[in-house]
């Protein structure tokens, strides 16, 4: 009886899947979809600081050339002037530094 050598293929056990590299992808994958809702998030409050600044300033004037209550009426455009410089200048420049 003679022993042959099988013709078996010696293929190499696939390596297993990096653990690192598995957790840096889904950590990268997991910022770039950060980075997208907090640009959402940050476009929507631009805009909802816009109708409420507008809003307020139409109120102020309304109400101070009105004369139904003039002091109200400039504090309002008075607030709606600071927040329409908050909203437009100063917390764009904060979010993006």
């Amino acid at each position: 009886m003679v022993l042959a050598p099988l013709d078996v293929p010696t293929t190499a056990a696939p390596a297993p899947p990096d653990f690192a590299a598995t957790l840096q992808q889904l950590a990268s994958e997991f910022s770039a979809g950060a980075t997208q809702l907090l640009v959402a998030i940050d476009g929507t409050v631009i805009n909802i600081t816009r109708v409420a600044y507008i809003t307020v300033l139409i109120l102020g004037v309304f109400l101070y050339f009105t004369r139904l209550n003039r002091r109200l009426g400039r504090d309002l455009i008075a607030g709606g002037i600071i927040l329409a410089i908050l909203s437009e200048y100063v917390f764009p420049v904060l979010v993006s530094t």
